[in-house]
């Protein structure tokens, strides 16, 4: 099968997503992200779930991740995120 991937566009404030198996992109808005306040480290993906790695803007490394589903991105509806329509923090 083939994997998934997902890039962070700091300029939109969205992800853009590429489902395992598929060749369609999709774009996940991060509205619970504020660029102005935080800093996106890295997106890792880890089997069903797109982890976006964040810190305050002085930190050197993150100290959370807010996590994505790509199960929760049905059909052409990319505005869904996370589980319930949420991204979920950790």
């Amino acid at each position: 099968m083939k994997s998934g991937y997902a890039i962070y566009d700091e300029g939109s404030n969205r992800l853009e997503v590429v489902r395992p198996g598929e060749s369609t992109t999709r774009y996940i808005p991060c509205a619970n992200l504020r660029p102005a306040e935080v800093r996106v480290f890295g997106v890792q993906i880890a089997d069903d779930e797109i982890w976006v790695l964040v810190g305050p803007k002085n930190n050197q490394r993150p100290n959370r991740k807010i996590i994505y589903l790509f199960s929760s991105l049905r059909g052409g509806d990319s505005s869904v995120t996370g589980r319930n329509g949420a991204a979920r923090e950790d």
